[in-house]
């Protein structure tokens, strides 16, 4: 039988007459070719498969039975109510783009994040929890030495005396680290390739430190103002707007440099054109804690009286208020997990007590429990492990604390820190390290599980180079998301509206810029007439309520500016209180005047002699 294969050599597709094209030797039958007497021959029918050979079309995921296949991809149902053709199909294809796109990452990540063999569906330490093994009473001396040799080396202590507690700072692919001392000791270095950046002694209290859009800047928010300093530790900036500062926070994706201080103001500024966005009062004092919602860009402040506010550039007010504990808020941590998308949040207070929220419902948390040692700080790492620092050391929790209940759930790790009190932690991006900054220096414990495994290079590089990192920060800062799309929606951004909007109507060849205002109130339905006399057109010549003459077209005629001395303090008094808002009382009173003066101009021509009033019978019928 192979013999007869070998002799028959590839299928050949029938000719449908003469070709005038050569004939290609590779489709010509094989045979088998000797090679020695110390060499295998070669099989033609290994060779037998043509180039050109596809997938046959029933074997298409569209050709497999019903539920065997993915869906058909389809436009969301708002692209269909754009009316523009060109703008409709340019909008569908792009939504099929992203459609594809997500689908292709759904497969990546099944296959590249599957979970470990003969684990219970999540990686970290596995324990024969029959056994009753916990993995709570792992030390890090043991997971040490169940680990490779360049993890190993990621278990160290800085022992760094008489400096105060230490603040610590990753930079988005995990590579830098900064730390800062409250006594004013700062240094940044490369903590995997054990190299220096900067060191500096500021000699006055530090509260904050915070990476900018990458390691070659980092502000520091020192006793009265906040600095900004390059990699080597120069000074840059003085930013005298920001005083009193006791929390940082960065938006990468907005540029943007959070600060809350003693004063209680929230302030942004953009480090790319170096101009201060805007400043809010908190109107609740001296925060006790900060955070941002990297999903939304959201920032969730805790205050002293147990208060947790959530605030935008883009209003005045917070968008959420609430009172989450009976005392001052000491840490509050957002899940970035793709499993919450920023929709879970985890606050801690002096009470005691450790609570976890949910976005979608602020009224009532999903769970609570109390801890035995006072937390101090909350962090979360990307694949959900929340870390609960305080004293004598840090808890982790791994297990799913979004089920509702007032149990404590089972800890992960334990991370003892006899003596001390954790002033704050923060989990390595993309790496499973867990810095903890506490009196005595910086520890860097292990914790299995932690970290994402795979990572964007196009959103953090892990091995950047200096080409890279420039040209991640040119593409940032022309790519910088606008302060005004920062929401608590985020599903709202990128949708098609319900309505059109009234910049792309006309009325009578004039867009819906070009209209007057009065024009505008008729179009939208909100006035019933115009601001002047019955036929609905302008009053030329008249008087306004504030007793300045009025132009053609209602235009008031510009007022022009006295020397110093002419003009009273009342008169500028009233200027102020002109309103410029159409209401019903406001339309009936210029109805009522422009009837009494009607009646004053007939009285006055009857008395002139120009109109002859009749006395007779039937005047009362004139």
């Amino acid at each position: 039988m192979d013999a007869l294969i070998a002799s028959a050599g590839p299928i050949q597709r029938p000719k449908a007459g003469p070709s005038r094209h050569r004939p290609n030797p590779r489709n010509a039958a094989h045979k088998t070719v000797e090679r020695g007497p110390n060499k295998e021959s070669i099989d033609p029918s290994t060779h037998s498969i043509l180039n050109q050979t596809r997938l046959p079309s029933s074997f298409h995921s569209r050709s497999l039975p019903t539920g065997s296949g993915q869906p058909t991809l389809k436009p969301d149902a708002s692209v269909y109510k754009i009316k523009d053709k060109k703008l409709k199909a340019k909008v569908g294809k792009e939504d099929l783009a992203a459609q594809r796109a997500q689908r292709d990452r759904e497969d990546v990540d099944q296959w590249l994040n599957a979970p470990l063999a003969g684990g219970s569906g999540s990686t970290g330490i596995q324990v024969d929890e029959e056994m009753g093994e916990k993995t709570w009473r792992v030390g890090q001396d043991e997971v040490v030495k169940h680990v490779g040799v360049a993890s190993a080396k990621k278990k160290f202590d800085l022992r760094l005396e008489d400096m105060g507690d230490y603040f610590v700072d990753y930079t988005r692919n995990g590579r830098h680290l900064a730390i800062a001392s409250s006594r004013g000791h700062v240094a940044t270095f490369d903590w995997q390739a054990g190299k220096l950046h900067s060191e500096i002694h500021l000699k006055e209290t530090v509260r904050d430190i915070k990476f900018l859009q990458s390691e070659s800047f980092y502000a520091v928010a020192q006793k009265k103002y906040v600095f900004v300093y390059d990699q080597n530790g120069v000074e840059l900036h003085k930013l005298k707007q920001h005083i009193d500062v006791t929390h940082l926070e960065f938006l990468p994706y907005h540029y943007l440099l959070t600060s809350l201080g003693h004063a209680g103001w929230l302030k942004y500024h953009d480090v790319s054109t170096g101009v201060l966005l805007t400043q809010i009062p908190t109107k609740l004092g001296s925060p006790t804690s900060m955070a941002q919602n990297p999903h939304s860009a959201i920032i969730h402040a805790g205050h002293a009286n147990g208060t947790m506010t959530l605030w935008s550039p883009n209003m005045t007010t917070p968008h959420v208020k609430l009172l989450a504990h009976r005392g001052p808020i000491t840490g509050i941590a957002v899940d970035p997990s793709e499993n919450s998308i920023g929709r879970y949040c985890a606050t801690a207070g002096l009470d005691g007590t450790v609570k976890i929220w949910d976005g979608r419902m602020w009224g009532k948390e999903v769970r609570s429990w109390g801890v035995r040692n006072t937390p101090s700080t909350v962090r979360y790492s990307q694949k959900g492990c929340l870390a609960i620092g305080g004293k004598s050391g840090v808890t982790v929790y791994n297990k799913d604390l979004t089920t509702f209940g007032n149990r404590a759930p089972g800890p992960y790790l334990t991370l003892p820190l006899p003596g001390l009190t954790a002033s704050s932690a923060m989990f390595c991006p993309y790496d499973d390290v867990l810095a903890v900054g506490h009196g005595k220096g910086i520890s860097s414990l292990l914790v299995p599980g932690s970290g994402e495994a795979q990572f964007d290079s196009n959103e953090a590089d892990v091995y950047e180079s200096h080409n890279r990192r420039r040209e991640r920060e040119v593409r940032g800062v022309l790519e910088k998301i606008r302060p005004e799309l920062i929401t608590m929606d985020t599903e709202f951004l990128g949708t098609v509206g319900e309505k059109p909007r009234g910049t792309f109507e006309e009325r009578e060849g004039r867009s819906y810029r070009q209209l007057s205002r009065v024009e505008r109130l008729k179009l939208d339905g909100k006035a019933e007439g115009s601001l002047g006399n019955e036929d609905g057109g302008d009053v030329e010549g008249e008087e306004g309520e504030d007793g300045e003459a009025e132009g053609k077209g209602g235009k008031k005629e510009k007022e022009k500016y006295k020397m110093r001395g002419k003009s009273g303090s009342m008169k500028k008094y009233l200027r102020k209180k002109k309103k410029n808002v159409i209401d019903p009382s406001l339309l009936a009173m210029r109805q009522k005047v422009a009837n009494q003066r009607k009646a004053d101009e007939e009285r006055r021509r009857v008395e002139r002699g120009e109109v002859v009033k009749e006395s007779g019978a039937l005047a009362r019928f004139a």
